[in-house]
């Protein structure tokens, strides 16, 4: 019921009045969810101390914060809906994202709980048609994505809840690859409930459990993987889209070596990311442990 509420309110009066009528809410959440507002002040304060320009953290900028998550939700219904054109945006013409449309072939493509990554919908009005997958734990996308769907029929983006990033997932996506979608797989989150297994790399200044399913699924998959952010600057979105492999492999010799190399390299890109847009990384845990 609160997500058709804010997705009517945001449809018949628009952003910033939805933001108005969400910001008691988001209130109520950060005064009542002492885990979530101990995991955004914690978050500020790691990202401050690494540089990141994020003010003096006190409650105001953990409330900031989870308003900048309310601000995503509302970015993602304008994803959903069309309400993004590509002259909204800065990234979809650059040379890389250019190669990326022109390849045939389906790719992976890891990004994180920053940001809007629903953006890529906009590729689906970029020259070749292609159809995007956003692979999710959570129930909740589910009844997300079942809302949209009503909202935007025609939409080329569609969620795939799914427990495990495992075979099944692979064999999910196996089909789409050959028609060339894509499958974008949030990867800074480890599955709840233990059913994905954990990498511990170097994340500011300190192990963190990355998930091993997205990067064993691409290589599983044998196409080529990117990483993509999108993040909101002063009202547009700039998407970041960037080879990160030609196809991962992991031999069984060193197994876990390559696949603690390859997380290492994913959480370096993101630390960057999220250094860069403090406000826009939403995990409001304690990150640092399962």
């Amino acid at each position: 019921m609160g997500l058709w509420l804010a997705a009517t309110v945001y449809r018949l009066l628009g952003r910033t009045v939805c933001l108005a009528v969400m910001a008691p809410f988001v209130a109520y959440f950060y005064l009542t969810g002492k885990r979530q507002r101990e995991g955004s002040l914690d978050w500020l304060r790691r990202a401050k101390a690494h540089g990141a320009d994020v003010g003096e953290v006190n409650h105001w900028t953990g409330f900031k914060h989870m308003m900048t998550f309310a601000g995503g939700a509302l970015d993602r219904f304008s994803a959903w809906l069309g309400d993004i054109p590509p002259e909204k945006t800065t990234g979809l013409y650059d040379e890389e994202f250019k190669a990326a449309r022109a390849d045939p072939r389906g790719a992976v493509v890891l990004s994180a709980h920053l940001g809007v990554p629903e953006v890529m919908r906009a590729i689906a009005i970029l020259g070749q048609r292609r159809n995007v997958n956003i692979l999710a734990h959570s129930g909740n996308a589910v009844k997300f994505a079942e809302l949209m769907a009503k909202m935007a029929p025609l939409s080329s983006v569609r969620i795939i809840e799914v427990s495990d990033l495992g075979l099944s997932a692979a064999m999910t996506l196996a089909a789409s690859m050959e028609n060339g979608e894509w499958a974008v797989i949030l990867a800074d989150r480890v599955a709840p409930h233990g059913k994905s297994p954990a990498v511990w790399v170097p994340f500011l200044g300190q192990e963190a459990p990355f998930p091993m399913g997205p990067f064993i699924l691409a290589s599983a998959l044998k196409c080529p993987v990117y990483t993509l952010f999108s993040v909101r600057q002063n009202g547009r979105y700039r998407v970041m889209l960037r080879k990160f492999s030609e196809r991962l492999d992991f031999p069984r010799k060193d197994r876990e070596a390559a696949l603690k190399d390859t997380a290492t390299r994913f959480a370096a890109v993101l630390e960057e990311q999220a250094l860069a847009n403090p406000f826009q990384w939403f995990n409001f845990y304690d990150f640092w442990r399962l």
